[in-house]
């Protein structure tokens, strides 16, 4: 029990000046926390009180500390920013007097090593922030506090395989591509489409763009040489490269993703290629040989493919310019159909039911067949 002095009142005779406020207090003990709660500045966290001194001087009053405001001088305070920050890293607590820390910092203070670990930031929302390619960006430390994590480094990903089944891709080291054919090894999240084409020494640079593909949507996505691809998109799945500009000065398109087979296979040719959507899907072969006895050595081929192929089969072929056979002697079962604004020659070939066997017959062993339908008729 404290026993007032001589001349003291036993209720609101103790005083603190606050900011040049003055507030009443029961019991002359009072910490900190108990001035800046008196005084309303909430959350206390926020705030550090100090003592004014004789003078400019001020001493700092810690949250715990107990001031005695019955002795002569101590009774005038005033409020300033905080001094320390708390926060947590796997629930262990932590304070700095740093306003801000990097994600590098704040792992080596609490003895963890950024070499095997990269922070993650938990925010109220639910949502994350992941510093794991920003170690030295500056974090802005809150008198509130704020929640990390650390989490161990994944020494390699492979993105084809997380991209198939679309899993979210963690933070690692280093990251497995697939450019065309080929697998690379690169060290970081992000790459340019320049650089995907370097990958495959594609010269010169600017004759060629690449495609990202993925596996919860048939349509491939055009990388813009200085666009920036982060690796770490969920269901991405490999990158392809085109031919920008072809002889005709056009632009290929991609508006639906054949299978890499057939990707490997028409790239193989040489020839330009082009996979349309309008009105159904269609692959575009230009340039494409004829063998003598025609009226052209070379047409632009349509095949159409359906929703279903590979396991769906490819029918029939259409032909522009439409052919026609220098001995005058006619082509038959032929019929026309506008496809890209032009008139194809649409043969009418068909295989017997049941011929087509799903994952062995693809747009080679369709195009073979065609190359005989067109040889063949030659002979009639």
């Amino acid at each position: 029990m404290t026993i007032p002095l001589q001349g003291e009142s036993m209720l609101h005779d103790y005083k603190a000046i606050i900011d040049d406020i003055e507030y009443q207090f029961e019991k002359p003990e009072v910490t900190g926390k108990d001035l800046l709660t008196k005084a309303g500045k909430v959350p206390i966290e926020c705030h550090s009180i100090y003592q004014k001194l004789h003078g400019c001087d001020f001493e700092l009053i810690p949250m715990n500390e107990v001031v005695d405001l019955r002795n002569s001088g101590i009774d005038r305070f005033q409020v300033k920013e905080p001094v320390v920050f708390h926060y947590l890293i796997n629930k262990d607590p932590e304070t700095t007097e740093s306003k801000h820390l990097t994600a590098t910092e704040i792992l080596q203070l609490a003895g963890i090593d950024p070499n095997e670990y990269y922070l993650v930031q938990l925010q109220s929302s639910g949502s994350k922030i992941v510093y794991a390619f920003d170690p030295h960006k500056s974090i802005q430390m809150v008198c509130t506090g704020l929640h990390f994590i650390s989490e161990p480094w994944v020494e390699l990903v492979d993105i084809e395989e997380y991209g198939k089944t679309c899993k979210e891709v963690p933070p690692a080291k280093r990251y497995r591509i697939k450019v065309d054919k080929n697998y690379h090894i690169v060290n970081s999240p992000y790459i340019t489409g320049k650089q995907l084409i370097e990958l495959e020494h594609k010269q010169p640079i600017e004759n060629w763009d690449a495609y990202k593909f993925y596996s919860n949507q048939p349509k491939p996505k055009k990388v813009g040489h200085d666009e920036i691809v982060d690796l770490t998109e969920k269901c991405l799945v490999r990158f392809v490269l085109q031919p920008k500009e072809q002889k005709d000065g056009r632009v290929s398109r991609m508006d639906f993703t054949l299978p890499e087979e057939d990707i490997e296979f028409l790239n193989n040719l040489g020839l330009r290629w082009e996979a349309l959507s309008n009105a159904g899907l269609w692959l575009l072969i230009y340039d494409y040989p004829i063998p003598e006895g025609y009226n052209t050595s070379t047409v632009q081929i349509a095949l159409m493919i359906s929703p279903n192929y590979p396991a769906a089969e490819i029918d029939m072929a259409y032909f522009f310019p439409a052919l026609q056979k220098k001995n005058g002697r006619t082509i038959s079962a032929l019929s026309y159909q506008i496809i890209d604004g032009r008139s194809f020659q649409r043969w009418s070939r068909h295989r017997e039911p049941g011929e087509w066997r799903p994952g062995v017959d693809n747009v080679q062993t369709h195009l073979t067949l065609v190359d005989n339908w067109v040889l063949n008729d030659l002979k009639r």
